[in-house]
């Protein structure tokens, strides 16, 4: 065998390969989620903001623990609030509020919602999980 046949073989049989990675690859099922993806949660009776220090301004927000708080409204009655988990129901990526237009969107897939937590675009199909306040003087907490 003469050494042009032997390369254009051996680059044949290597592009062979390439191309059957690469269709493997594109083939299995991935979120493509960053790897620190989250699971909707269940409020625990660790969380709780006081109203005192944080959230005193309408579209105000706090986002820990896995979960977004927002102030709608001026006064701490528990309506005031809206409380969503920060996990996008599509894939389970960390959700981000976009105070300047009262939205939300998940940066992973391209999800977005509306202010109340509603869908607007998926691929997401529904919206941001929610979640009720309660209001003991000026600490709000999640309800179980």
């Amino acid at each position: 065998m003469k050494r042009n046949e032997f390369l254009t073989t051996l680059t044949g049989s290597f592009s062979v390969a390439c191309v059957a990675c690469l269709a493997s690859a594109c083939s299995k099922e991935e979120n493509g989620a960053p790897s620190a993806v989250n699971k909707p949660n269940t409020p625990s009776t660790g969380f709780s903001i006081n109203l005192d220090t944080e959230l005193k301004a309408v579209n105000d927000f706090v986002a820990r623990s896995g979960f977004i708080v927002i102030r709608k409204a001026a006064g701490n009655a528990p309506a005031n609030f809206l409380a969503v988990s920060s996990a996008c129901p599509h894939a389970g990526a960390t959700v981000e509020y976009k105070n300047s237009t009262s939205s939300f969107l998940c940066a992973a897939h391209g999800s977005t919602f509306s202010g109340t937590g509603a869908l607007v675009q998926g691929p997401a199909t529904v919206g941001l999980t929610k979640f009720d306040v309660e209001i003991t003087g000026s600490t709000l907490r999640l309800k179980n």
